[in-house]
């Protein structure tokens, strides 16, 4: 028993990881069931086993991403290191992203699947939120970030000008690098005091 429900564990992983990379490789509505399979080497029938449709499968794959992006952020928390630091080390993973794919990910749930695509939104910015207010009050108590700063609002304003910012600099001539670190540099200046921003400009900058 327990070994055929390992092995259902381990071949949803496998649909999943599979499908969450076709889907941001070529587009959700662009990929079959079939060419899940294929790619590999089950049939549908045994695909069906696992998920009853595509829909669901979507589902899944939204909430697992969900999951690793709340995963990854309590490993970024739970290091002592100084708060600028953890901003930086989040700004690079972005740094080695495709944006575009990302970008084109999100247009396809937003016109394929609009309820599910608005759901995840909420509940990613409300992740983002909870992480980035609790980094702003760890930056207040380790003297980098303003005191006067309304931790709460400012978490908001951050989880959505990102990702809008991300968007509107596409349309310029910047490559990913350069649109990651203007981002950067500007909450930096807004964020910090004197002492964060000192850190910033002549320990991180010129290392």
């Amino acid at each position: 028993m327990h070994a055929k429900k390992n092995m259902c564990t381990d071949l949803r992983a496998k649909i999943l990881k599979t499908a969450g990379e076709l889907f941001f490789k070529f587009g959700i509505r662009s990929v079959s069931i079939d060419d899940i399979c294929n790619d590999l080497h089950i049939s549908k029938k045994t695909f069906y086993t696992v998920f009853k449709q595509k829909d669901e499968l979507v589902v899944e794959l939204l909430d697992a991403i969900l999951q690793k992006k709340e995963k990854d952020y309590r490993v970024v928390m739970e290091q002592e290191c100084n708060v600028l630091d953890m901003l930086v080390q989040n700004f690079k993973k972005l740094r080695g992203r495709s944006i575009e794919k990302h970008l084109a990910f999100g247009y396809d749930l937003e016109k394929f699947y609009p309820e599910l695509w608005h759901t995840h939104l909420i509940k990613m910015k409300e992740l983002d939120q909870t992480y980035t207010a609790q980094m702003l009050q760890k930056g207040i108590l380790q003297g980098m970030c303003r005191k006067d700063l309304n931790v709460e609002a400012t978490a908001i304003l951050i989880s959505n000008m990102v990702p809008d910012t991300l968007k509107e600099l596409m349309k310029l001539s910047m490559n990913t690098a350069q649109r990651i670190d203007y981002i950067l540099d500007i909450l930096v200046h807004i964020l910090c005091n004197e002492e964060g921003l000192n850190y910033y400009q002549y320990t991180i900058l010129e290392k």
